[in-house]
């Protein structure tokens, strides 16, 4: 069994999680692949692997960083996490999955993850509405947020974020004694994902264009 390092869950989450076969694996010694599953029903994907591909040639120290990573895939499509980082706790390689988007694009939030969330989808673009609802049985204000993307925000939400948050996950492993632990956990992610979309943007912008 894999251990996971989902991202964030979704406020709309319907169902289980889905268990998958590893077919995508291959000895990092001889480089990573990156991969694509077909879109489940209800689901797009915003990247393509080329886009990927395009992506990682920003980062300055990617040479150096994406030893160990198996494969990069573009999943079917998950209620529960934008993308996680698979790792096997008895060797020293990982894979990083990011998750399809539903079709309409758009995003109900919680107002915890809003709220952590805010200056990305601010420095975006993203428009979104504030949403007050009841709850049933308590009868307290549920706060959410209703999150408009254009497909060009989609894409630089899942590049510029989630998959440098999955990456974070990967450079932690590796920088533990053995490159089997990750011991920063969420926190170490998220930092490094904010960390690494400041020093990138501007060459993103470069790169994919201005976002509508």
């Amino acid at each position: 069994m894999r251990t996971r390092y989902n991202r964030k869950q979704s406020p709309k989450v319907i169902g289980g999680q889905v268990l998958r076969k590893n077919n995508h694996a291959k000895t990092a010694r001889q480089g990573y692949v990156v991969d694509r599953i077909r879109p489940g029903k209800g689901y797009r994907h915003v990247l393509r692997k080329k886009d990927i591909h395009d992506f990682v040639e920003l980062i300055p120290d990617w040479t150096d960083i994406c030893e160990g990573i198996e494969s990069i895939i573009l999943d079917s499509g998950d209620d529960w996490a934008d993308g996680y980082y698979q790792h096997r706790d008895n060797d020293d390689t990982g894979i990083i999955w990011v998750t399809a988007w539903n079709e309409e694009l758009w995003r109900k939030l919680s107002d915890d993850y809003f709220q952590e969330h805010r200056r990305l989808i601010d420095k975006l673009e993203v428009v979104n509405d504030k949403v007050i609802e009841e709850d049933e049985e308590t009868k307290e204000e549920i706060v959410s947020w209703q999150c408009y993307f254009s497909e060009s925000q989609a894409k630089a939400f899942t590049l510029m974020h989630v998959f440098l948050h999955e990456l974070g996950h990967h450079v932690d492993k590796m920088r533990s004694r053995n490159k089997k632990a990750c011991n920063g956990g969420e926190s170490f992610a998220e930092r490094y994902a904010n960390r690494r979309f400041a020093e990138i943007w501007p060459r993103y912008v470069e790169r994919f264009g201005e976002l509508y």
